[in-house]
């Protein structure tokens, strides 16, 4: 019964949702899908590929093991959101803001993160290869073990980061901010460092041409 609910909804909301949706509570999916947001939601699982969600409202939601590869997410609140092992794969998730958000073993490999508010945000373990992190705000964020392989970091702000057996390598950190973050065991090989501030707060202009 509640299968077929979800699906007569579906047929009201195409726009929206580009693929069925699953999650705990059919009830909150009918909100998201109805307003186009879902404040402390349970979306577990929910599948949201490719959706369009711009400025859409999922603060303290618990978006565990979601699928939103492709989703337009630009400006969005996702503001201390459990994203945990959430697949984010190439959505556009500019100017968004995920303050506090857990994003622990996420995947947003190429995924567009420019303007991001990530302070406070739990990145350990995630995959961020080749990920658009211009001008980013990730202060005080965990990206332990994280994969920032090829990632565009230029203009970033990472002081206070911990990035302790990060992958940075081929990483673009021009006039990326890295006072006081921890760096210990991170790969930086053919990382572009230019106008880049050290963890102890010195200019770093190995690669200006």
């Amino acid at each position: 019964m509640k299968l077929r609910i979800l699906a007569t909804v579906l047929l009201f909301a195409p726009s929206l949702l580009m693929a069925p949706t699953q999650a705990q509570n059919p009830d909150q999916v009918r909100q998201l899908q109805l307003t186009g947001g879902c404040r402390r939601c349970n979306l577990i699982g929910v599948d949201l590929r490719e959706a369009k969600l711009n400025n859409a409202d999922f603060s303290h939601s618990d978006l565990i093991g979601s699928f939103l590869s492709n989703a337009s997410l630009s400006s969005a609140s996702l503001k201390r959101a459990n994203l945990g092992g959430a697949d984010l794969s190439g959505a556009d998730l500019s100017d968004a803001l995920l303050w506090g958000a857990y994003l622990r073993n996420a995947s947003l490999s190429g995924t567009n993160l420019s303007g991001a508010n990530l302070e406070y945000a739990d990145l350990n373990n995630a995959n961020l290869s080749v990920t658009n992190l211009t001008g980013a705000n990730l202060t005080e964020a965990e990206l332990r073990g994280a994969d920032l392989s090829g990632a565009n970091l230029s203009g970033a702000d990472l002081s206070a980061a911990d990035l302790k057996g990060a992958n940075l390598s081929g990483a673009n950190l021009s006039g990326a901010n890295l006072s006081k973050a921890d760096m210990s065991d991170t790969d930086l090989k053919d990382a572009v460092l230019c106008n880049t501030t050290t963890p102890k707060g010195k200019l770093y202009n190995r690669d200006c041409s």
